[in-house]
């Protein structure tokens, strides 16, 4: 079971354009920079953070990368909504309160970080693969149903909502050069 949901997330990366594979790189390296800010030593102090948090820090930015690009050039029917950026967000989040920052003591400290890190990479796997299972769900047909069209979730608010405008062009077939007195014998 827990193969296949991985496999079809596997499946739904390789499927994705060039361009999301761009952004997932921008994001995890400003991630990662983000995040990663009290891993030099300071000036006076003896520096280094232990490997489970730049571990940490390097998958979670990745994911973070993976997640963010999931919601950027979605198929009609696809589109991010907020109750999708909530779960990243407070993953986010808790992956922050566990890395070194050079100007603060770390909120959480003890065996409660790598607890707290662990736990932030996995409601982040979680998100990506539940954001990755509703756009397909979204963009295939329901074997169950006679209809042509996915599900979608109509309480949601899209996160970055579609032009809603729709202008109508006539498109006219250029006049050709033979006038009608050539055609006809």
């Amino acid at each position: 079971m827990l193969r296949r949901k991985l496999s079809s997330v596997f499946t739904d990366l390789r499927a994705w354009p060039a361009r999301r594979w761009m952004i997932v790189v921008a994001v995890t390296v400003g991630a990662f920079m983000t995040l990663a800010t009290g891993y030099a030593p300071s000036a006076g102090g003896a520096g280094g953070a232990p490997w489970w948090t730049v571990a940490a820090t390097a998958l979670g930015a990745s994911l973070i990368g993976l997640i963010v690009a999931s919601f950027i050039g979605t198929p009609i029917g696809a589109d991010a909504t907020r109750c999708d950026a909530r779960w990243p967000a407070l993953g986010l989040v808790a992956l922050y309160l566990t890395t070194e920052v050079r100007s603060l003591d770390p909120v959480v400290s003890g065996a409660a970080r790598p607890l707290l890190a662990a736990a932030a990479l996995t409601l982040l796997i979680w998100a990506l693969r539940e954001r990755l299972t509703s756009e397909r769900r979204a963009t295939t047909r329901s074997k169950s149903s006679d209809s042509t069209d996915g599900e979608v979730c109509a309480t949601c608010t899209p996160l970055f909502p579609r032009s809603r405008k729709v202008t109508l062009k006539l498109i006219t077939p250029p006049p050709s050069s033979r006038t009608v007195q050539e055609t006809q014998p």
